[in-house]
């Protein structure tokens, strides 16, 4: 009796030895045959950066083992790039990665001291740029060096860096940025705007399609229900706006001489 449990031990260790032998051939095999070495890198779904940034950041390279990658840690590269918002990345045997991306959309823009920080509704800056211009597209895409966006004035002590949400002496005023960005882009209006004064938060204004029309959304208090009223003050401004609107009072006046710093 003993004799017999000894050898179903023995034939389920050496099963076991055996399936480890296997196991770590395989794994011999798919790290060092030429099969498995990258031969092509694709990217998808993006339309800002460049599909060679986007590999070059990942630091992946042809010629390599498939199974010698860390997938996590070209993620991290790649989101670290700025317009990145999410990565996927996976290998297509035998040869292939394929690296998917969504991108942000910058929304607007503040003077920094290499020139131009563009930044998302959320504050994340995604690029920083030399110039801007008012073309700011390409076949209908945002571009990363020339967007059309509004600028952002009256932010104090600002601190920016590529990948990173803005930050800044004034948390208050950085709070009431996101939250007219977020509700200005919810419902459209954002490109259309030229600057944001956020200089006073009683006061936060913008300029809307040129310097003709400035509009006072007054505090970010019921901003939704502001800027929801603003459509339909436009559509009775007409063509062309000029003057300056409310939306604190919902008043409008086509005369008030407009004037920008």
């Amino acid at each position: 009796m003993k004799m017999k449990k000894f050898k179903r031990k023995q034939k389920k260790q050496i099963a076991a030895l055996t399936f480890i032998i296997l196991i770590s051939a395989l794994v011999s095999i798919m790290l060092l045959t030429p099969m498995f070495d990258i031969k092509e890198i694709s990217v998808h779904g993006n339309s800002v950066v460049k599909d060679e940034q986007i590999v070059k950041n990942s630091k992946i390279t042809t010629g390599i083992n498939i199974f010698g990658v860390s997938l996590n840690a070209a993620k991290d590269n790649i989101k670290a790039m700025g317009y990145i918002e999410s990565v996927k990345i996976k290998r297509r045997l035998p040869s292939t990665i394929d690296i998917t991306v969504v991108e942000e959309v910058g929304v607007a823009y503040i003077k920094a001291q290499e020139g131009y920080a563009i930044i998302t509704a959320d504050g994340r800056c995604v690029d920083i740029t030399d110039g801007m211009s008012d073309g700011g597209k390409e076949d209908g895409k945002q571009t990363a060096s020339t967007p059309n966006l509004p600028l952002i004035k009256g932010l104090k002590g600002v601190k920016y860096k590529v990948g990173n949400v803005l930050k800044s002496e004034d948390e208050e005023q950085l709070r009431a940025l996101f939250t007219c960005l977020h509700e200005f882009s919810k419902q459209g209006y954002v490109f259309d705007m030229r600057e944001i004064d956020m200089s006073d938060l009683k006061n936060i204004s913008f300029y809307y399609k040129g310097k003709d029309l400035r509009v006072s959304i007054g505090t970010t208090a019921k901003i939704g229900y502001k800027m929801e009223c603003f459509g339909p003050i436009l559509e009775q401004i007409g063509e062309n706006p000029k003057g300056f609107v409310d939306l604190e009072r919902l008043t409008y006046r086509k005369n008030q001489e407009v004037k920008s710093e």
